[in-house]
Order: structure tokens, then C-alpha cells, then sequence
């Protein structure tokens, strides 16, 4: 990339199930605050955001994506009944299909939503992770069909059937599943499009925060010291330290479900922890900053929890609203040489 190329803003939306309403309303404080995307990357519930937006990034399509998680039938969607969990688990027994529920709902529900046929008619240029299960790779498209990239990247393992793309010459009909697999916040993606003046901002909504590190943010690694004065540029209030939410398990599908959310939680810090010193990085306030702060009072259950949609995009707008009001933008995250400290 040229010196004289303006600087451009690009946005990573991570996966959070439910919590991408929080997303949502994040999305619409930068937007009323002027920051748009110049491209966006996203995966699961961060993918469909990034797509929602993409098609016209401003405060009204902010706005109409914040009413869409508010949206009752938005949740019937993407969280099963139990009535259609049992139907699955009978139907997946009888035909021998490769996921418990149908996808035809959700394809429907991108369809719906985002009026393009490939990735590359989108207004805004949109990477969305997807993990092949071939490859035992991620994978991050920048072309190809909305439906089936999306429906792919949100495809939990053996609840949607995975979904045949084209990965690589020589590799179509490869199997895709769920980017959170191994990637749920492709922060990676963006750096390497990213250039010297570039800012790249992050925003993960996993209740299993990957994007921080012990001293700058409320969401940090395990072991870390239990209360922060800052909270991703937040002040944190005390002794409110952040855990997140266990969902009680409710059968053997739940089980699978906190198992996946366990495994994604150490394939991702893996993944996003190196690129977290890049000083071109901006992380947003995580939803345990949120809480730490007291922005957000009460914590959802779990990322198939969507009773609290409305607190959540609250939370998020009222979160980064903050955030850009104390210089999160100016904010580099450096990692400290010797103690592994960072600031976001």
C-alpha cells in the first residue's frame, strides 16, 4: 500500500451468538459517531452483523440491525425450541443427515436481510471465516455466495450440516463449518489486508472474552489479578470482577454447546493474542468490560440466552459511546516487553 493512501478503518466482529446484539449496538455508536468502515470481517454472529452493515453503512441500517436482534422472531431463529431440538434429534436418527436442525431458516434469514448474490456486491468489502473441516484450516472469503459463506461460518458442528465451498483451487466441495472452530475473531484476516496507517478495530462478543490481556481490560485470561481500575478505557468500578456466565446443562446437547464454547475460547486466544501488540489495533469494550463497569447490570445466561437482547444493545452503545468519548480511538494496545501487561 502506497504512504499517501488515506488511512483506512477496518472492523473485526467476532462471534457471540446472543451477544451479537451487544455488537449491534456498538456498531451503532460508531456509526452515530462518524466512524464507519472502509472493510469488515466477521464470523458467526459477527459474520451476519458485518453483513447487515455492509450493504449500507450508516446510522439508519445501524439502527434497523439493532431493532432485528430486538426482533422475537430474529431469536426463534437462531435458537432452537426445545419442540424443534426434539424434531431434530429425531430427524437426524431417521435420515442419517449431518446436523440436527435445518438450515433453511437461517438461509432464509440472510437472504432476507442482505439483497446480495456474492460477497464482492456488498457496498463495503466483507471477509467472512468460515473453518474447513478438510483442510482442518480457517478459511477467510472475500467472494462467493452471502447465503452459503454465512450459513457455513455459523454452522455449530453437528447442530446445522456443514456446508460445501470453494476454498483454493483444486478444493471445492470441501466442508465448512463454524469459523469460531479455530477463528472467531479473524483479527488475522485484517492485518494481513491492513496497511502501516491503517487502524484496525475489534470487537469481540463471546461471553469467553479472547481479546485482552491481564491490567488494560476487565476481560482477561484466568489467573490474572481479580480487579482492574480500567476497563478497556472504562472506568471499572470495585470489586465487581468479571465471570463468565456457565450455562447449566439442560441434556446432551447442552453439554456439546459449553464444550464447543470451552475449546473455541483456547483455539481463539491462540489465534488473536499475537496481533493484539500490533499498535495499529483498537480493541473495543467486551461485554465483561461492560459489566465491570457497570454499564451492563445484569449478564446473560449464555450466547443462546436472548431474553436480554435490549440490555445487551444498551450496553454496547453505551460502552463504546464511552470508549470514544475517553480517546479509545487515539489508543493503541501495546503489550509490555517484560510483565505481558496491555492497554486497549
Amino acid at each position: 500500500m502506497r504512504l499517501d493512501t488515506p488511512p483506512r478503518t477496518l472492523l473485526v466482529l467476532g462471534g457471540g451468538g446472543a451477544m451479537g446484539a451487544y455488537q449491534a449496538g456498538a456498531l451503532l455508536a460508531l456509526a452515530r459517531s462518524g466512524v464507519l468502515p472502509d472493510a469488515l470481517f466477521g464470523c458467526s454472529a459477527g459474520g451476519l452483523n458485518a453483513a447487515f452493515f455492509a450493504v449500507d453503512p450508516s446510522v439508519a441500517r445501524a439502527e434497523e440491525l439493532r431493532q432485528w436482534w430486538l426482533d422475537r422472531r430474529t431469536h426463534s431463529l437462531l435458537s432452537a425450541s426445545w419442540l424443534a431440538r426434539a424434531r431434530g434429534v429425531a430427524g437426524a436418527l431417521t435420515t442419517g443427515r449431518s446436523g440436527l436442525f435445518d438450515a433453511g431458516p437461517l438461509r432464509r434469514l440472510i437472504a432476507e436481510n442482505v439483497p446480495a448474490h456474492d460477497l464482492c456486491e456488498l457496498r463495503i468489502p466483507l471477509t467472512v471465516t468460515t473453518t474447513c473441516l478438510d483442510c482442518a484450516m480457517a478459511r477467510h472469503h472475500d467472494r462467493g455466495s452471502v447465503i452459503d459463506i454465512l450459513t457455513a461460518s455459523c454452522a455449530l458442528p453437528g447442530l446445522l450440516p456443514p456446508v460445501p465451498l470453494t476454498c483454493g483451487p483444486g478444493r471445492s466441495g470441501h466442508l465448512h463449518v463454524d469459523g469460531g472452530v479455530l477463528c472467531g475473531v479473524p483479527l488475522v484476516a485484517a492485518l494481513a489486508t491492513a496497511g502501516p496507517r491503517d487502524r484496525v478495530l475489534v470487537l469481540d462478543c463471546g461471553l469467553a472474552p479472547v481479546t485482552s490481556a491481564p491490567g488494560g481490560c476487565a476481560a482477561y485470561p484466568a489467573g490474572a489479578p481479580a480487579l482492574v481500575e480500567e476497563a478497556c478505557g472504562l472506568v471499572a468500578i470495585g470489586g465487581r470482577s468479571y465471570v463468565a456466565p456457565v450455562e447449566s446443562s439442560r441434556g446432551a446437547m447442552d453439554v456439546v454447546l459449553r464444550a464447543f464454547t470451552a475449546a473455541r475460547a483456547v483455539a481463539n486466544l491462540a489465534h488473536v493474542a499475537p496481533g493484539l501488540g500490533d499498535p495499529r489495533v483498537r480493541v473495543l469494550p467486551h461485554i465483561a468490560d461492560a459489566w465491570a463497569a457497570g454499564v451492563l447490570d445484569v449478564l446473560p445466561e449464555g450466547p443462546r440466552d436472548f431474553r436480554r437482547t435490549g440490555d445487551l444493545a444498551a450496553a454496547g452503545a453505551s460502552a463504546t459511546e464511552r470508549w470514544l468519548a475517553g480517546g479509545g480511538l487515539e489508543r493503541a494496545s501495546v503489550v509490555g516487553s517484560g510483565d505481558g501487561i496491555a492497554s486497549a
